[in-house]
């Protein structure tokens, strides 16, 4: 008999906390809206220290790190990264043959393309290195490429060469000029005005 009094005056206690827990929580409407607008926008998700794995048939090709990616939640979802990113393009073998980094990006998610801009370098593990203002890194097609002035300096060949537009791969070993600019002059005015 003393258990199933105790297990009613219990139940009566749970209820009646209960019943002061709600009633405790009352808010009103119109002021949660009031601060949830303010303090977030459901349109922009922020990530910091953010790092993107890419991977193909379960192997990891490409690692992504930025120190900060807003992904604007519109019609059209694209993923900035206002304060710049690195990209490490990987072999079969995990091992790192390219690295992008540049001072801003876009991704666009649903196109799989990067585009990467301010300060944009394209290097790799033969010290041959790319500086131009616009890279365009296309995920499907493993291509990156752009149609502005560039410079690629090769230290083992003694060469630099300049062009208005470019592609190579993902390793940054096939490349191919588009408009190479033939006078040393000219390449070296045009590099100095972009600040390259």
């Amino acid at each position: 008999m003393r258990s199933i009094v105790a297990l009613k005056f219990n139940l009566l206690n749970f209820c009646f906390f209960g019943l002061l827990f709600l009633a405790a929580c009352e808010n009103d409407v119109a002021e949660v809206n009031a601060i949830t607008s303010k303090e977030f926008d459901t349109k922009v998700d922020i990530g910091k220290e953010v790092v993107i794995t890419y991977s193909d048939s379960g192997k990891v090709q490409v690692v992504c790190e930025s120190p900060e990616m807003q992904r604007l939640n519109t019609t059209d979802t694209k993923d900035i990264f206002p304060k710049g990113l690195k990209i490490t393009f990987l072999d079969d073998n995990l091992q790192a043959r390219a690295w992008l980094e540049a001072d801003y990006a876009e991704r666009l998610p649903f196109k799989y393309i990067m585009i990467a801009r301010g300060n944009v370098k394209l290097y790799n593990t033969q010290n041959e290195k790319l500086q131009t203002s616009e890279l365009i890194w296309d995920e499907t097609k493993k291509l990156i490429y752009t149609e502005k002035f560039v410079r690629i300096t090769r230290p083992t060949e003694r060469d630099t060469t300049y062009s208005l537009g470019f592609e190579t791969d993902q390793n940054f070993k096939q490349i191919i000029l588009k408009r190479r600019i033939q006078s040393k002059l000219n390449a070296e005015n045009i590099s100095n005005s972009l600040g390259l």
